[in-house]
């Protein structure tokens, strides 16, 4: 989905619901130890002003962060049936399309859906599931991009799903407006931002794609492909920060005694380059084995160090151990068979050859260079990286940046 896409999607849950077109919500209530408490499914206008005012901003939140690191698009995996039906959906994407279809009205279909959660969301606290509901008019475009309102061409129907926390709140006094007093408050439960959640079918082209899913992670280093698998039916790529550590691990293996400033700068610019010229496209660029060859070729790289890369590459990626181990290990019983399938899961897992590549705008800083040491840490922004130089000043390795402007320490000019 490119920015744009995105961007025309969360105007629907705009904090206004005079203008939301959500017709219907529903949500099941889960305790710590994975029991279904409640569930609930309601229109969404009949609720109360200021519950619609929170709802929307939970639904909005899945459609924030950043492109390819918190907003992931997935795509389902297709199925080989025996029975020769040429069906080749999954029976994950089968169940979002029966929610997308019955407008979350089908108690029994959304009963269905919240266990598959349960069985495949690994939390140690309570959480929420909630599910949105809204078909969208979509608008004509002119020329200039302005919206003709009585040109549409198609109804976006689709579902929007938060992962919420619920969190405890501690007894303490608190103000009661009944007495206009303070009051000894007991022990409540707060629905929290959500954690995780998904668009279907995605909105590509300002169209509905059946065949992608938006996914919502608000943590890039543990994204949960458990939960991707199981209820999305998708593979997920390496998440952004370990993306970043396993480029780190081979540009440095690769570089070896000639990973200069400039030799690195130069593949930071390439890198940049690329993803400034993709910037509006559906598709993020990507960075395979060949391209990594043909960006450190054109950066100088002797042929014998990019084939060594090469050789290196299938294997530096692995995936990190599933992210039910650590919440496992918190909980106070843990059964023998829990034990043994956390030793299990602490390894990391291989990651299928058509995964491993490189998101380019996961391995760039969007504003500036970090280049530290033992003892400093300097920022350079990203379109000033002429500013640096290495040299050797009577025998000492320096780190030279030119001035051009003021420059202070702690908000003191220094004198030149």
């Amino acid at each position: 989905m490119r920015p744009s896409d995105i961007s025309e999607i969360k105007r629907l849950y705009k904090t206004d619901p005079e203008r939301c077109n959500i017709d219907r919500i529903s949500g099941c209530y889960v305790d710590a130890d994975k029991n279904l408490v409640t569930h609930f499914s309601s229109g969404f206008l009949i609720l109360p002003e200021e519950e619609q005012f929170k709802y929307l901003e939970l639904f909005r939140k899945v459609l924030s962060g950043t492109r390819d690191k918190n907003l992931l698009l997935l795509e389902p995996r297709t199925v080989h049936r025996d029975d020769h039906s040429g069906d080749m959906r999954g029976d994950e994407v089968k169940l979002l399309q029966e929610l997308v279809q019955t407008g979350l009205k089908d108690d029994e279909v959304n009963d269905r859906f919240y266990r598959k959660v349960i069985e495949n969301y690994s939390y140690v606290d309570n959480f929420l599931i909630l599910l949105a509901h809204q078909n969208y008019d979509i608008p004509g475009k002119t020329n200039d991009e302005l919206d003709l309102e009585d040109a549409s061409e198609e109804v976006y129907s689709h579902i929007l799903c938060a992962i919420c926390p619920v969190k405890s709140t501690k007894p303490g006094l608190g103000y009661v407006a009944d007495d206009r007093a303070f009051h000894n408050l007991p022990l409540g439960r707060v629905v929290d931002l959500p954690m995780n959640g998904f668009l279907y079918p995605a909105f590509i082209q300002r169209s509905a794609d059946y065949d992608y899913v938006l996914y919502f992670t608000k943590d890039t280093v543990d994204i949960r492909p458990q939960f991707a698998d199981g209820v999305l039916g998708s593979n997920t790529p390496l998440g952004a920060s370990d993306q970043k550590d396993v480029f780190s691990e081979l540009l440095t293996e690769a570089l070896g005694e000639e990973g200069d400033l400039s030799t690195i700068l130069g593949i930071h610019e390439g890198l940049k380059t690329l993803v400034d010229e993709k910037k509006t496209e559906q598709e993020s660029p990507v960075i395979d084995k060949e391209k990594l060859g043909e960006l450190l070729r054109s950066n100088g790289l002797e042929e014998n160090r990019i084939k060594a890369m090469e050789e290196r590459f299938d294997t530096a990626f692995r995936r990190s151990p599933n992210e039910s181990v650590a919440e496992t290990a918190t909980t106070e019983e843990v059964t023998s068979e829990e034990q043994e399938n956390t030793a299990l899961r602490s390894y990391p897992e291989e990651v299928p050859i058509e995964e491993r590549i490189f998101v380019a705008s996961n391995l760039v800083p969007s504003r500036s260079i970090e280049v530290k040491n033992q003892d400093f840490t300097i920022k350079i922004n990203t379109n000033r990286t002429e500013l640096l130089e290495t040299k050797v000043v009577d025998g000492r390795k320096c780190l030279l940046i030119r001035l051009e402007d003021g420059v202070s320490v702690n908000g003191i000019p220094i004198q030149m």
